[in-house]
């Protein structure tokens, strides 16, 4: 959900965390009964990987389109649509996904040992009643895969991270900005 290196790995909520595969029932596309689109102001409540670790924003906003279905609740970034759990009461939800990094792609001299990260995110919110807004957490953590020497990325030049592995966590709040036709 976001565009440089930590952006995208951050966003990924915003955009992977939520990547499902259709059953074949559905409109892989729109999927279940739309409840609107949102707008979701995301504030960094805590973080074990250091004050604008991978570029990751104190605050920051984006537009989510969710529908809900049998215990499911869709999260659609735009990019992608996920499939989360939805409560028997129709309001609570949560969301797990993960996606592995490879963080020597692009520009890393070729002399440094292979180093992916395991990103894990984890939503959980309430809908309102009325399906006017949404609150919840959104929590990412950055674990080396096993077999991965990511030590450059904790200490050396240009540290990444202060600690890894190591935890971000958001609280979410977010206002209906257009309802279903």
């Amino acid at each position: 959900m976001f565009l440089p290196i930590g952006k995208t790995l951050l966003v990924g909520l915003a955009g992977a965390l939520l990547a499902g595969c259709g059953d074949g029932k559905v409109d892989p596309h729109h999927p279940g009964e739309l409840l609107g689109t949102y707008e979701v102001s995301a504030t960094r409540e805590t973080t074990t990987c250091g004050e604008g670790a991978l570029g990751s924003p104190a605050t920051w906003e984006f537009e989510v389109r969710l529908s809900r279905g049998d215990g499911v609740l869709y999260w659609d970034s735009g990019a992608e649509v996920t499939p989360g759990t939805l409560g028997t009461d129709d309001r609570r939800f949560s969301f797990d996904t993960s996606l592995v990094v490879d963080m020597r792609a692009g520009e890393t001299p070729s002399n440094l040992p292979p180093c992916t990260i395991v990103r894990g995110d984890r939503a959980e919110g309430l809908l309102d009643e009325d399906a006017g807004g949404f609150s919840g957490e959104l929590a990412y953590t950055f674990t080396p895969s096993q077999g991965s020497d990511c030590g450059d990325l904790v200490v050396g030049p240009a540290p990444t991270f202060t600690a890894l592995p190591c935890t971000m966590t958001y609280v979410l709040a977010a206002e209906r900005t257009a309802a279903p036709p």
